[in-house]
């Protein structure tokens, strides 16, 4: 995205955003994430993607914030270049590259997408039906590969080398990732992870009913810098959120919400996240520039959970 982004008049950050806020935005005000609301809910004793009106709706609104944020930038960026934030680096363009001759798609191009969709809707039956996660879905992948390369005329040492070449853009991606995950490991095996969770459970405990729900969805925040995985927070954090619900008088679904909420918006600028550090490593920004891009966002993001939190304790899960 970050290429076509650039060829298209725009930059680094607009390629960036078009994939981490859309993954993001989606992921937070998900009205069906089996990773986050399933097992928020499960937890909770609550029917799975109950409530999925109003969450359909939360979704619809955050996604046009997000949606909106991002083309006022790529708008600005495209109008003047000079304006984007990653210009001193060199990477955008100010005028559109045009196409001097139409390419037709090819056969072995159809075929090769043909099978990528066939690849897609397999990963989506296995990960549905028999409970497919990171190994399955990377044996899809790599046999995909493996037949992509054939269909292409490739032979098997030339699959292996461009295989190879493409692994070469993911390696700073993966030990990111490696080192964001080594301090949650440290962050579990010392404790600390349980001493925050009780330290913030009390606090949220002494709250009034009107602002139980936020405290919710504030302490859920928190949690999300050091727990960054939405299925694990939600098996950390749920199993005292649901009674601490009911004594403070708080609907489990607004609980289930605030989780959700709380979970997902830092995402895209904690310093933890795998997802964000693997993300601006293969395009090149760094953390500094992606977070004086992305902070205005973020406090709209939050405003508008805290805003979904509080009508749905107040006016609909009441």
């Amino acid at each position: 995205m970050v290429p076509i982004a650039i060829k298209l008049g725009f930059d680094s950050i607009v390629g960036t955003a078009m994939v981490l806020v859309g993954v993001s935005a989606g992921f937070t005000a998900a009205f069906s994430n089996p990773f986050t609301i399933g097992v928020a809910q499960g937890i909770a004793e609550l029917p799975i993607f109950s409530g999925m009106t109003l969450r359909i709706i939360y979704w619809l609104l955050f996604m046009a914030v997000s949606i909106a944020f991002v083309m006022r930038y790529a708008h600005k960026v495209k109008k003047d270049p000079t304006k984007s934030i990653m210009y001193e680096e060199g990477q955008v363009t100010s005028t559109v590259t045009k196409v001097k001759k139409q390419e037709k798609l090819t056969k072995i191009q159809a075929i090769t997408l043909g099978v990528l969709l066939l690849t897609l809707v397999v990963l989506a039956y296995g990960v549905l039906e028999y409970g497919w996660y990171i190994i399955e879905i990377a044996a899809l992948f790599l046999i995909f590969g493996i037949i992509v390369g054939l269909i292409n005329n490739m032979k098997i040492n030339e699959i292996a080398e461009n295989f190879v070449k493409g692994c070469k853009e993911l390696v700073v991606g993966a030990l990111v990732v490696g080192f964001a995950y080594g301090v949650l490991v440290l962050l579990q095996d010392s404790n600390t992870i349980d001493t925050i969770l009780n330290g913030i459970t009390k606090a949220i405990s002494g709250m009034p009913s009107e602002l139980a729900a936020l405290g919710m969805y504030v302490m859920q925040g928190l949690m999300n810098f050091i727990v960054t995985s939405g299925s694990g927070q939600a098996a950390l954090t749920m199993p005292i959120m649901t009674p601490l619900a009911d004594l403070l008088d708080v609907n489990r679904q607004t609980a289930v919400l605030a989780f959700q909420m709380g979970d997902g918006i830092s995402n895209i600028f904690a310093p933890t996240s795998g997802l964000l550090l693997a993300g601006i490593a293969m395009a090149g920004i760094s953390y500094g520039k992606w977070f004086k891009w992305i902070w205005p966002l973020i406090l709209i993001h939050y405003v508008l959970g805290a805003i979904f939190v509080t009508i749905a304790h107040m006016f609909v899960w009441v």
